[in-house]
């Protein structure tokens, strides 16, 4: 049975990285990462992001400079079509794999039940 699982695992896995949202993604990460001020910049928002996101999750206040700095590297990313088109690549991907995964979940009676903005 396991072995059956690990299969189609491997099968989804490969399935995915067949998908348009992969390979746009990957090339649009090809893009951006191989300017090296673009990563630098993408690796700061990405923390900063995450960062901002366990304030929100913990119920914390965030620290008025990170939230500065990720207001300045909103505007810088707004600047690039790569770098806009790298995240928006990026958020797609996302999408599907968070997709599958609640689709996964109801199959196995485990709904992820999100809450509403």
């Amino acid at each position: 049975m396991a072995m059956d699982i690990n299969q189609a695992e491997n099968q989804l896995i490969a399935a995915l990285k067949e998908a348009p949202e992969y390979q746009d993604y990957v090339r649009q990460r090809d893009i951006v990462f191989n300017d090296s001020v673009s990563a630098a910049l993408l690796k700061e928002y990405s923390n900063l992001q995450t960062k901002l996101q366990m304030y929100a999750l913990t119920g914390k206040e965030a620290e008025q400079s990170d939230i500065t700095r990720f207001q300045q590297l909103n505007g810088l990313m707004a600047l690039s079509p790569q770098t806009g088109a790298y995240l928006l690549s990026k958020v797609r991907l996302q999408k599907l794999l968070a997709d599958v995964f609640a689709r996964l979940s109801e199959s196995c009676d485990l709904p992820i039940e999100m809450p509403s903005l």
